[in-house]
């Protein structure tokens, strides 16, 4: 993604008003955010509607939004890698949470289903490139150190330094968050980042915060046991963007039809899903609005398999605070439906 315009030197620098004005990447983290802020404001949410996060078209009013933040609270390059460039372009010294780089929570490789191994390369055909372009990155970020109101910015230690190198630099599978318990550990970060950058209402950041841990909680404890009594069998996902809500909820699946939803499988890739199908019964094959239905049904030819529609991102429901528990229950019931439950 390339947007830069000249005229953006134009617009104003951030400033905090009485209202800090955080923007978000995704509707799932937008909501988290808006439960945190209840009572004070609303964060501005950039991918909506049936967008992909993966290649979403930044827009002009979007680069404004971004520039006059206070908070940009975003999942990271693995997820929206449009974003990046834009941020280190308009909003080198605003307050950053990257939230896969943010530490407390378990991280999970990219999975390669082509050769079995979850060794994680090739969800995308350019994440070697982006792993390459991380380590620039990674060089030219230290050089902000320099400021020492960054010192100040959690965001920037979460950006820029990497207690553990290893993990830093794996291949991070980016859809953390399907899982709530991860949701939690978000929740926390999120309202200690805005205490810090708007602390006349830190306390109710805080107390808003526990709410919303007590929230995903129970939203936690209610899909764990409606997809307890649910069968082991065999299942399939339409792109890899399930591995954090299979493997909290103990339905890890056994393939994928495609590693991202951006690439469509070769005729061999179906052929040997549909042997896969028949020769480990696999009982569902779900489907989701960023993946094509027809694929899906190639699969499942001349099988039993069942299908059901799941929505990582909760494309169809509404915006806001909201927006984050209506879409795991959604996710549960479609693995309900899928899988016989």
């Amino acid at each position: 993604m390339r947007f830069i315009a000249p005229c953006l030197a134009l617009m104003p620098l951030p400033a905090l008003a009485d209202v800090p004005n955080v923007v978000t990447d995704i509707a799932p983290v937008h909501s988290l955010v808006a439960q945190v802020m209840d009572g004070v404001g609303t964060p501005d949410v950039l991918v909506s509607g049936g967008a992909s996060p993966h290649d979403f078209q930044f827009t002009f009013a979007q680069a404004a939004s971004v520039q006059n933040a206070n908070l940009v609270i975003w999942m990271g390059k693995g997820l929206t890698p449009w974003l990046e460039e834009s941020l280190d372009t308009l909003a080198q010294d605003t307050t950053r949470v990257t939230l896969l780089d943010t530490d407390g929570w378990e991280k999970r490789e990219l999975r390669d289903w082509d050769d079995g191994h979850d060794h994680g390369h090739g969800e995308h055909d350019d994440h070697e490139d982006e792993h390459a372009d991380h380590e620039e990155d990674h060089d030219d970020h230290d050089d902000h150190d320099d400021h020492d109101d960054h010192d100040d910015h959690a965001d920037h230690d979460d950006h820029d330094n990497h207690d553990d190198h290893d993990t830093a630099h794996m291949m991070v599978d980016p859809h953390a968050w399907l899982d709530p318990q991860v949701a939690m550990v978000w929740t926390d970060l999120i309202a200690a980042r805005l205490g810090e950058i708007d602390p006349e209402n830190a306390d109710l950041y805080g107390a808003n915060a526990q709410a919303t841990i007590e929230r995903l909680a129970q939203l936690d404890s209610d899909i764990e046991t409606q997809l307890a009594s649910l069968p082991r069998n065999p299942l399939l996902v339409p792109h890899d963007a399930y591995q954090y809500f299979g493997t909290r909820y103990d339905l890890v699946a056994t393939g994928a039809i495609t590693l991202n939803d951006a690439a469509a499988p070769s005729p061999a890739k179906i052929d040997e899903l549909q042997t896969l199908v028949r020769d480990q019964n696999v009982s569902c094959v779900l489907s989701d609005p960023q993946s094509r239905a027809t694929w899906v049904d190639l699969v499942r030819e001349g099988s039993d398999a069942r299908t059901a529609l799941a929505d990582p991102i909760g494309t169809t429901i509404e915006i806001g605070p909201d927006h984050y528990n209506q879409t795991l229950r959604a996710m549960a019931d479609a693995y309900a439906a899928c899988l016989g439950g």
